[in-house]
Parts: C-alpha cells; structure tokens; sequence
C-alpha cells in the first residue's frame, strides 16, 4: 500500500503504533459492525477489551482479534481463532464468527 492510498489519520496511526490497527481503531470498527447488539467489557486488569455472550468471546488486542468458544456440545466446542487484522474486512469476519458460535445450538 502506497502513502497515497493511505489516509491521513491511518499514517499518523501507523508512525504512533507501527502497524495501521491498535486496539482502540479495532475497538472502534466492532462497535460500529455490533450496532448496539453486544457491548465492550474491560478484562480484570483493564488491558484489554472483550465482548462476551453465550460462553463466546471475541478479545480485541493490536493488530488481532482472538474469537473463542467456552461451550460445550456444540460443533464450535473449545475453538479459538486468531485474526490478524489487516482491513475492515477482516473485523467483520471476526464478528460474524463469533455471532455464529453464540446461535449454535447444543448437540444431543
């Protein structure tokens, strides 16, 4: 990616951080992708944000997103996927994951 194609505000994100996506921008995208449907939670030592629902849990580090699901008898059972976030798309990959773990429902 040129400097051109490069908006203003992602290089002095990218001089600041070293990368284009810190945790704060992914944090910003999900809410806008959530639309109100899950909120934000802090972990116990306030490093970094998660949303949880449904033993499922997406958490929002820089450059990557972690999805995991805690559950039992589903077919998503005690999976955990790392995204390395290189573009909007790939947030809401991560999201549509993590909505789909949480609508699984149990096998018999």
């Amino acid at each position: 990616m040129s400097d051109e194609e490069i908006k203003k505000e992602d290089l002095f994100t990218a001089i600041k951080h070293g990368h284009l996506w810190p945790s704060s921008k992914i944090k910003e995208e999900l809410e806008d992708i959530m639309n109100g449907d899950h909120s934000f939670r802090w972990d116990s030592e306030d490093k970094y944000h998660y949303v949880y629902d449904n033993e499922c849990y997406i958490f929002v580090g820089d450059k990557k997103i972690d999805v995991r699901c805690d559950r039992e008898n589903v077919f998503s059972s005690n999976v955990h996927i790392e995204y390395d976030i290189k573009s909007e798309a790939d947030i809401k990959s991560a999201y549509e994951l993590f909505k789909s773990m949480t609508m699984e429902c149990e096998e018999d």
